[in-house]
């Protein structure tokens, strides 16, 4: 068996000598020693310890305003929209020209202004993959799976992280007694995502491999006859073990080595800037939990490192209901601030309803929320969209207090598959499974990981239940051993925790409650996250959910002071009717006692009926309550491109063919108003109107429960050369915007080879 050395012709890697002494230009600082002894993990120095600032209202900028620093009336200008921290993208090679000399004349202006407009800096430290990073002195990269050059240095080059670890430990120490100082990121490797195996990028070093061989693998498995009788292999020493590829035998082995990499590089470079800052740090978090295997980030290992240095984490992609949920969750387990930051990747008339779905899931991260974060203030049409949004919507969030209302009950994930147990259960879709459970139900439900369990974090014994979201392990079987009750799919859960809010129709309205401290009173976020359907229904809060005392509540709009009308139910909670615009953001308090005298009561809510009974998209139309997505979209990679065109005199939507798009598949993916009746139903007909060529069809894939991409029936056409129009039956659906696109089905064509033409799509509730 042939490790990946052999196979791409890596070359062995030579220890390298110490960097040399730091010479530092600018204000001189004295750098206390970072302990740089790879592979050692170093405790939290006796430093006083800082916890995260509670007032963290963030955005990221470019490091410097196009060669200059920022200006105090660059500051001035953020601070008065309520941005109190400016996140600074580090270039290494501007501030270490050249090994162990630095220039602070730049960071020292830009420290001074920012302080001067009542402004905090936070300095994001890049040790590749952002412009001026790594440092030009710099040369020995990773290397792909593939062999090819990657993106970020090699991990385990012992000069580069040396060189790194005293670059940032330099720069503290110089910035930290400084007024506008607001605390650093601490990363390493090719952040958001740490250790990266995707075209281009990398994992697979000779220094690491050379690592893995010489220290890990002896330290972790002391003699090669320990290594074999685990592994039923016949090694004569640990340079023969392999570094495998993804799919390889003994891949797990390499990749435990990744993921211990992280936490132990994160591990002693904290410990290091611990020994001369006490100011706030903070760990990005990027990507999301199916990348875990991939790319190295598991979030226990940051929440425990968190834990570990009084550090908070951030939440990259907090538009994700699942990413949001999980970590809310692990910041109430580990005692870890969680921050939120809102990455745009929507379309520009996606992104209002984008920064509403961020903003309104921030309750979910009390009581220890962190604050936001915005990526990135530069002017372009996220900032000039999305930037007014949150800005808008800070006085709110900083009004917020109190705590996710949670429930004695869990769902689990077993991470195992991230630590290299190939047999672990899957996760490429247990994020979105979650955030789907989740806008069915809206309840307060915990998120478990097998982490947290390993770190003594959290224990199943803590919930009434349990719901495994990828299988059982270890730690399932031990928790029903011992009593517990594991349930087998998410409709069991109103058994066990009651929801705090039942609304009419899913995925076009969440509700996120923070509830008080005294348990008497709740402040509730709405926010309508649909980019094209508004939210006309109800909205029905029970207190019990809340975890609100027993007693009678009525609802107030903090926004405005106004009582809505309301309704009184026999169980103690109120009824809300809703009408909410497309991408607007609302906040509710929840209050004791029963609504004011003349408070109008609506005849019938809960509002149980309503919506259109059919619902269709045309080609080159809006509205209908049906649309297509991705029309005009020309990214390469895309199965979902649609082009309008012409045919045969009819206006139509054209798939792109698999050579146009450079992917096998072709889908026409839809999504339906939530607020219709179609969207409840059960059973619906869908019609096609499409062009019949020989050869072409396509199967209409919908959500069903446990099955996004459920396969339903498949048309195959006449072949004539004509517009044709088929009727089908969909049978159990559960249309929950899970599929790509957050769309609720797709037109999965049969030859992605040639073009697929579609005027029309009707769906009707049976």
């Amino acid at each position: 068996m042939c490790g990946l050395a052999a196979t791409v012709g890596l070359a062995q890697y030579a220890t390298a000598s110490p960097a040399p002494a730091s010479t530092i230009s600018a204000r001189s600082t004295t750098v206390a020693a970072a302990d740089q002894n790879a592979g050692q993990s170093t405790d939290q120095s006796a430093a006083a310890r800082h916890d995260a600032p509670s007032d963290y209202w963030a955005s990221q900028f470019q490091f410097d305003n196009n060669g200059t620093p920022w200006s105090t009336a660059d500051f001035a200008a953020v601070k008065a929209k309520g941005i109190n921290r400016a996140e600074l993208n580090m270039p290494w090679s501007k501030l270490e020209p050249a090994r162990g000399t630095f220039d602070f004349t730049e960071m020292d202006q830009e420290l001074a202004n920012a302080a001067a407009a009542g402004v905090k800096l936070v300095p994001i430290f890049w040790q590749s993959g952002w412009g001026g990073s790594p440092a030009t002195f710099e040369t020995d990269h990773e290397v792909t799976s593939t062999g090819a050059t990657g993106v970020a240095l090699a991990w385990w080059d012992k000069t580069e992280q040396n060189d790194y670890f005293a670059y940032v430990t330099a720069t503290v120490a110089h910035i930290t007694h400084s007024p506008g100082y607001g605390g650093s990121f601490m990363d390493y490797g090719h952040l958001d995502a740490q250790w990266l195996d995707n075209p281009g990028e990398g994992g697979w070093a000779p220094a690491d491999i050379a690592y893995f061989h010489t220290n890990w693998l002896p330290a972790t498995y002391k003699t090669i006859s320990a290594f074999n009788a685990k592994y039923s292999t016949t090694y004569t020493s640990f340079g023969e073990v392999p570094a495998a590829l993804p799919g390889a035998p003994l891949d797990s082995v390499y990749q435990a080595f990744r993921q211990w990499s992280v936490q132990d590089t994160y591990d002693r470079l904290t410990a290091s800037v611990r020994k001369v800052s006490n100011g706030p740090l903070f760990y990005y978090f990027g990507g999301h939990v199916a990348n875990a295997p991939q790319l190295g980030n598991l979030p226990d290992i940051f929440f425990n490192l968190a834990r570990k240095y009084h550090a908070t984490v951030v939440e990259d992609a907090a538009n994700s209901a699942g990413l949001s949920l999980l970590f809310g969750s692990l910041g109430r387990a580990y005692q870890v601030p969680v921050a939120q930051e809102w990455t745009v990747f929507g379309t520009d008339d996606q992104i209002p309803a984008e920064a509403v779905n961020w903003l309104s899931m921030y309750p979910m991260m009390l009581p220890h929320g962190g604050g936001e974060d915005f990526f990135i203030h530069d002017g372009t049409t996220k900032d000039v969209i999305g930037y007014p949004i949150y800005t808008s919507w800070l006085p709110t969030l900083q009004k917020i207090t109190g705590s996710y209302p949670t429930q004695p009950v869990a769902v689990y994930i077993d991470y195992s598959q991230a630590r290299g147990n190939d047999s672990g259960g899957s996760l490429s879709s247990v994020e979105n499974s979650i955030g789907a459970l989740w806008s069915g139900y809206q309840a307060g439900f915990s998120v478990v990981t097998s982490e947290e369990i390993a770190n003594h974090a959290d224990s199943l014994s803590h919930y009434r239940a349990v719901l495994p979201m990828n299988g059982s392990d270890a730690n399932i079987a031990a928790y029903q051993k011992a009593g517990g009750t594991v349930l087998s799919n998410g409709s069991q859960l109103p058994s066990y925790a009651p929801a705090y809010a039942d609304l009419t129709s899913q995925q076009a309205l969440q509700v996120v409650p923070a509830t008080a401290a005294d348990h008497r009173s709740s402040a509730i976020s709405l926010g309508e996250v649909s980019p094209t359907f508004g939210y006309t229904g109800s909205v029905t809060l029970h207190p019990n959910g809340l975890n609100l005392v027993k007693g009678t509540y009525h609802v107030v709009d903090a926004l405005t002071g106004q009582v809505p009308a309301q309704k009184a139910l026999s169980d103690g909670s109120v009824c809300v009717p809703v009408a909410m615009k497309s991408a607007q953001l609302d906040q509710w308090s929840m209050l004791p006692g029963a609504a004011p005298t003349g408070t109008p009561v609506p005849a019938a809510c809960p509002t149980t009926s309503g919506g259109a009974t059919s619902v269709t998209g045309t080609a080159g139309q809006s509205g209908g309550g049906l649309i297509f997505l991705s029309v005009g979209a020309t990214g390469l990679g895309g199965d979902g491109n649609l082009t309008q065109v012409t045919q045969d005199g009819q206006t139509a939507y054209e798939t792109w063919t698999s050579a146009q798009s450079g992917v096998t598949p072709a889908n026409v993916y839809l999504q339906l108003d939530p607020s219709s009746q179609v969207a409840k139903a059960s059973t619906v007909t869908a019609s096609v109107t499409y062009w019949s060529v020989a050869g072409q069809g396509f199967q209409v894939q919908y959500d069903s429960p446990g099955a996004p991409y459920f396969g339903g029936p498949t048309v195959a056409g006449s072949g004539t050369g004509s517009w044709q129009t088929a009727t089908v039956t969909l049978t159990n659906v559960q249309f929950a915007e899970l599929q790509n696109l957050s769309a609720d089905l797709r037109l999965a064509v049969t030859d992605p080879t040639q073009p697929l033409y579609v005027s029309s799509v009707t769906l009707s509730s049976s």
